[in-house]
């Protein structure tokens, strides 16, 4: 069933990639209140409302009055985007393409990173499903932890492998099949935001796999560069 939804919130990258996959999942979009099958609010600049059928928003913010909540943790967007708490991204970024001097940009341990994609693929999955919407808070995260020194070990592969490319510098080292850095399994301590209700939501929307992120890390970390390039 194609639903009409009304979207509210500062039109930062989440939200237009988010109003891009309901869109292509046939959603189509209304300003009226009165015409709209579901309000979804996004990021935690949208504007209070009483009647918000879904809010989308970041971990760190305070669960506003919504039917269903994704509460989204270590969201991993191409483009720039502030206020969703992963702006150490854009830090680490840059400080590969300056020449990785000194003490990188701190961060915790590790993080649940999630591509923007594989977030708005299950947001629009469960939001369109036919029938009502569940309710309560989902917490939307990936399933692995990936330590900051594995992610920076692999930007720091990717960058040098496109200078080469654009200095034509390769060597036969330089474009051996080298494991990814960010393959390496994580093995200390951080909690993971309990995935349960996400991945039962995804199977009760449909999804016979549940919650199964598609997109890899190093495409993410590829993208994030080619985006930095652009700006």
């Amino acid at each position: 069933m194609t639903k009409v939804v009304r979207l509210l919130g500062e039109q930062d990258a989440v939200y237009l990639a988010l109003a891009d996959r309901l869109e292509r999942a046939g959603a189509t979009f209304t300003q009226n209140k009165e015409d709209s099958d579901l309000i979804i609010a996004i990021g935690e600049n949208a504007p209070p409302m009483s009647e918000i059928d879904i809010a989308v928003i970041p971990a760190k913010i305070s669960n506003p009055n919504a039917k269903l909540i994704f509460r989204i943790h270590d969201i991993l967007v191409p483009q720039q985007v502030n206020g969703w708490g992963v702006e150490i991204i854009s830090d680490w970024i840059n400080w590969v393409k300056g020449g990785s001097q000194g003490s990188p940009p701190e961060d915790i341990d590790a993080r649940h990173w999630v591509h923007i994609r594989d977030a708005t693929d299950a947001i629009v999955q469960i939001s369109l499903t036919d029938g009502d919407i569940p309710s309560g808070v989902i917490d939307l995260a990936g399933r692995r932890a990936w330590s900051s020194d594995a992610v920076l070990d692999e930007m720091k592969l990717l960058w040098r492998r496109y200078t080469d490319a654009l200095q034509l510098s390769h060597t036969v080292e330089s474009l051996t099949n080298i494991p990814s850095p960010a393959s390496q399994q994580f093995d200390g301590q951080i909690s993971r935001p309990n995935l349960v209700p996400l991945h039962n939501a995804m199977l009760a929307s449909g999804r016979e796999e549940g919650w199964r992120p598609l997109t890899a890390m190093r495409v993410g970390l590829m993208e994030l560069f080619a985006h930095s390039q652009g700006e």
